[in-house]
């Protein structure tokens, strides 16, 4: 696995990911490599769903193509359409970079233990299924609106809720019980939730630009009453939402047992709980200028991370008190 840390977990990582890639480095390596293989695999489904170089159609088969070579029940697809000269318009080099790489990624699969294979391949069928959903669902002409909150849920779990128990299973597969003070279960419960509430920012967060390409995540809304008029009434009852599943983000770092592990895993809630605050606080021209946290801030956050890490509260502590910025 060193070829896959030097080759593909170092560049590759830091090209396609600009605040998770701290996570994956500061993670131990026993589950480092799974998890950064993980995340790599389900950027390439991900590039794939969000391509316009290819048809609608054709975009689900190379994506169910994928999802069945990670499964070991396929061949990985030609990526030759999507690595042409529209693509190269729609997608970052790194991004087509993952396509490039894909079949080199699955070979790692050799070179890890079985439990985590099953892992991976769990996750990123979780994750090509939402994606799969999501493509069929707004690939009409006009603006398509999810139904109910049980959809909105439902997605948020597949794409990002996996991948908080996926977390959970390589820490428990890695140490056992002394991964962390609570239950097993309560621990992917407790994943779950701290996923869909990132998956929930991101979507709050590109809210406006959804709207404007057809796609709304806020169940039940007229498109037509405008996005200024949803944000303010209808999306203020999901920023609840997610500062609700964000607690759980808390509860599960302080459970925790290794403080490089601690460290790890706040880092996204730390970011996850300043974009929520920054959100709630933004006039919708602000929001319609996509919000996101600077780097500075980021690296600021991570400075505080790193102190309170020494302590085992201190972490939750310091992701409390950002959360408690964020409007009820």
């Amino acid at each position: 696995m060193d070829d896959f840390e030097r080759e593909l977990g170092g560049d590759l990582l830091a090209s396609v990911s600009r605040s998770f890639y701290l996570s994956l480095k500061i993670l131990p390596r026993e589950i480092r490599n799974a998890a950064s293989l993980g995340y790599l695999l389900a950027r390439a489904t991900d590039t794939v769903a969000d391509t316009q170089a290819i048809a609608t159609e054709e975009r689900l088969q190379v994506l169910a193509a994928m999802g069945q070579a990670v499964a070991g029940q396929g061949v990985v697809p030609d990526f030759t359409a999507l690595l042409g000269k529209k693509a190269g318009e729609d997608n970052t080099d790194a991004e087509l970079d993952c396509l490039r790489q894909f079949r080199s990624l699955l070979g790692y699969f050799d070179h890890m233990p079985e439990s985590q294979v099953e892992a991976i391949k769990r996750v990123v069928a979780s994750v090509v299924r939402g994606q799969t959903d999501d493509i069929r669902r707004f690939s009409g002409d006009q603006c398509a609106v999810l139904e109910s909150a049980q959809q909105l849920e439902q997605y948020t779990y597949d794409v990002a809720g996996c991948v908080g128990v996926f977390w959970t299973e390589l820490g428990y597969g890695a140490y056992g019980d002394s991964y962390a003070v609570l239950p097993r279960g309560e621990m992917d419960q407790l994943g779950k939730e701290y996923g869909k509430a990132l998956q929930l920012i991101n979507i709050l967060r590109d809210f406006p630009e959804d709207l404007q390409s057809g796609r709304c995540y806020i169940p039940g809304v007229d498109p037509a009453s405008g996005g200024r008029r949803i944000w303010q009434q209808d999306a203020l009852a999901w920023r609840r939402r997610c500062r609700e599943l964000l607690t759980s983000a808390g509860t599960y770092i302080d459970a925790v047992n290794s403080r490089r592990l601690r460290l790890a895993t706040a880092l996204p809630a730390l970011i996850g709980a300043r974009t929520l605050t920054l959100l709630s606080e933004a006039k919708w021209e602000e929001v319609e200028q996509r919000i996101k946290v600077e780097r500075k801030q980021v690296k600021g956050l991570l400075r505080k991370a790193l102190i309170a890490s020494f302590r085992r509260r201190s972490l939750g502590k310091l992701f409390e008190a950002l959360l408690v910025d964020c409007p009820q």
